[in-house]
């Protein structure tokens, strides 16, 4: 292997991949470079590559323990790395400690099994494993000291467990709905939908043997920018939007600021902005309501709240340092008051007899002008922004816009970064979605216009942070596996018991819909998602006129696209008719959504999702991927709030909860 190519594996840089279609694809050079240049390499400094491929491949061998040694509960060992004329010492210790002193162990050397070695020179180094048992200890990150000889070396060691915490999945078939929050047109709130319109919806759900409510993410968006509003495009995903924060939920909501607030609620109703949100007037309803929170506290607030606010701000420094360039402490409150009122949500979802709750969404990226990214610069690369390869839907491929992560600088400070994003994320919630799952692994590096390659990430540690953290927040794990995934990752992530995520739009081999009890246990399904049209749209037709209508389909494309999709939907008619429903094409999306509905309830997938989309017989796209300033994308609301949609199906949802459990 030559220089620049051992560089590029050292750094994560891919030499090839399968396409969607099956094709073994090669990267060019000439996009490998760049991608080491976003990395600050320089691809033409033989001298420097010779450096950086010695540190990165033989030098972690001279050092008697890595920054991070993974203990797996499965095989617990410690590795360490001696020279081979040491191993030899009959009389050698190996000892660890925990640095807390809560734990000691010791062994020979000649009770250690080598499993490796490497040659610097004439000098042979040889790594070296000892069994350890960690029975005792619970699963976490703990600071250690590793000692041989004359040599000490502090690590950090992850006890990790074999699972990720599966509790909720274990011998039971949930049925849950899945919804942006901002799409429920406020029932008392100004507009958006808020934390009280959230846990109304939770009740309504429960009593109908709804499990859990699958959000968009509830990341905080740039509170400065009105056209800000794509739940995926976040400026922190450490932080949450402060308007889903419901003022009448307050404790410094008071008799005056309540008369605002309703006078605010019925200016932005009576404005009628159909099904659309409306930002601009939201904000300037709303955020003059919130800074008047806020100056209730200040003025009125007990001893015993103020204290209750330093702690949080004391507490959550690390995800409050994400909060953008100029923020003060107007700024926490409000982070203070979303937190409060996302942990009320999930008490009330429980205590309704949820089994789950609510599942929060973490989204893949952030934007270059955020906080989070100002906070964390140094984790980023200069020049790379993520997306996706080309596939059916996009023949180009994606540029998401947001930077890439610099696959070697994740690991500063012991992944802190990573995994303050995690706990954040996992804060009062059943369960974390974790969109674009493959980026445990791989990320698709967008260089140029055109021009794209896959970098991998660590990912043996990121995943060992995952289930590590679920387990210590006890919170499940749902990876979106959708599109290319390499099949190691689907391998891991299926052994580490993290659900995956499948659509059914997309259930078709050989010509026929997948029969459901075909469909795997460890599943969140759905019929579809935020990215594809309504079930009626999709039936209808109504995604293909609209592509036509936005000039992302030709004339031609639309008709072919509208000849297969009735092809589509006899097969749909076949799996129905099958299961003994009699429908046609002719019968109505909504006769068909019903039977299909109760036809994959009974499917072994441990999660089966119902959008409330659906439930309002929607017709009107949430989000047409390809599109910006074309298409209102992340504004579009339900036509009534959740609380009705769910009442109005009381008795489907509870027909579906028994096939469920039946």
């Amino acid at each position: 292997m030559d220089v620049f190519s051992q560089a590029c594996f050292l750094m994560g840089v891919g030499y090839e991949y399968t396409s969607y279609d099956g094709q073994l694809m090669h990267f060019d050079d000439q996009v490998r470079r760049k991608a080491l240049a976003a990395m600050a390499i320089d691809a033409d400094d033989i001298p420097a590559l010779n450096t950086l491929n010695f540190e990165l491949d033989a030098q972690p061998w001279t050092r008697l323990v890595d920054d991070i040694v993974l203990v797996q509960q499965r095989a617990p060992v410690l590795t360490i790395k001696v020279k081979e004329s040491d191993f030899n010492d009959a009389s050698a210790n190996i000892s660890l400690m925990l640095n807390d002193q809560s734990k000691r162990w010791q062994w020979p050397l000649s009770q250690g099994a080598v499993s490796g070695d490497y040659i610097i020179g004439e000098q042979r180094y040889l790594r070296v494993e000892f069994a350890i048992d960690f029975k005792e200890l619970s699963v976490g990150f703990y600071d250690a000291t590793v000692k041989f000889a004359a040599q000490t070396c502090h690590t950090q060691l992850w006890w990790v467990p074999e699972h990720a915490y599966d509790v909720p999945f274990q011998n039971k078939k949930h049925l849950g709905i899945s919804c942006g929050l901002y799409t429920i047109a406020s029932e008392q709130g100004v507009g958006i939908g808020d934390f009280q319109d959230l846990a109304q919806t939770l009740q309504c759900a429960a009593k109908s043997g709804v499990d859990y409510v699958l959000l968009n993410p509830l990341h905080l968006l740039d509170t400065t920018d009105v056209t800000a509003v794509s739940p995926y495009s976040p400026v922190s995903r450490l932080l949450l939007h402060p308007l889903y924060i419901s003022v009448l939920l307050s404790d410094d909501c008071d008799d005056e600021l309540k008369e605002r607030h309703s006078s605010a609620h019925k200016q932005y109703r009576d404005a009628d902005y159909g099904h659309w949100l409306n930002y601009e007037a939201v904000y300037a309803l709303k955020w003059p309501l919130l800074k008047q929170l806020y100056r209730n506290f200040c003025d009125c607030a007990s001893a015993h709240r103020r204290e209750q606010f330093d702690h949080f701000k004391f507490q959550y420094a690390a995800a409050l340092a994400s909060l953008p360039t100029g923020s003060g402490d107007f700024e926490q409150y409000l982070q203070w008051q979303a937190w409060q009122q996302r942990k009320h949500c999930q008490e009330t979802a429980l205590r309704n007899g949820m089994k789950i709750g609510l599942i929060n969404d973490l989204a893949v990226g952030v934007t270059r002008s955020s906080g989070e990214f100002e906070n964390f610069a140094h984790q980023f690369t200069d020049g790379a922004e993520i997306g996706a390869p080309p596939d059916p839907f996009a023949r180009h491929g994606q540029n998401w816009g947001m930077p890439a992560l610099h696959p070697k600088r994740m690991a500063h400070k012991h992944f802190a970064y990573f995994r303050s994003l995690l706990a954040a994320n996992m804060q009062d919630v059943g369960a974390l979605r974790i969109d674009h799952v493959m980026a445990l692994r791989r990320v698709w590096w967008c260089l140029s216009e055109q021009q794209g390659c896959y970098v991998y990430y660590p990912f043996e540690h990121l995943l060992a942070a995952v289930k590590i953290l679920s387990h210590q927040y006890e919170c499940a794990i749902i990876g979106e596996d959708l599109g290319v995934v390499p099949h190691e990752v689907r391998d891991a992530l299926a052994e580490a018991n993290i659900a995956s995520n499948t659509v059914y739009y997309f259930c078709q081999q050989h010509d026929a819909f997948i029969e459901p009890d075909q469909l795997k246990q460890l599943t969140l399904l759905m019929i579809s998602n935020h990215d594809l049209p309504p079930f009626a749209s999709w039936w209808l037709g109504g995604d293909v006129d609209q592509g036509l209508t936005l000039n992302l389909l030709s004339e031609a494309q639309a008709r072919q696209l509208k000849d297969e999709r009735v092809v589509v939907q006899q097969r749909l008619i076949t799996l129905l008719n099958n299961h003994g429903y009699a429908v046609s094409l002719d019968t109505d999306s909504a006769e068909i959504y019903t039977a299909l509905c109760s036809v994959l309830a009974k499917s072994p997938c441990v999660l089966f999702t119902l959008q409330l989309d659906d439930l309002d017989a929607q017709q009107i796209a949430l989000n047409v991927p390809g599109t910006d300033k074309e298409y209102p994308n992340w504004r579009r609301q339900l036509s009534q709030h959740a609380k009705l949609i769910l009442s109005g199906h009381s008795e489907l949802l509870k027909e579906l909860s028994r096939h469920r459990n039946g």
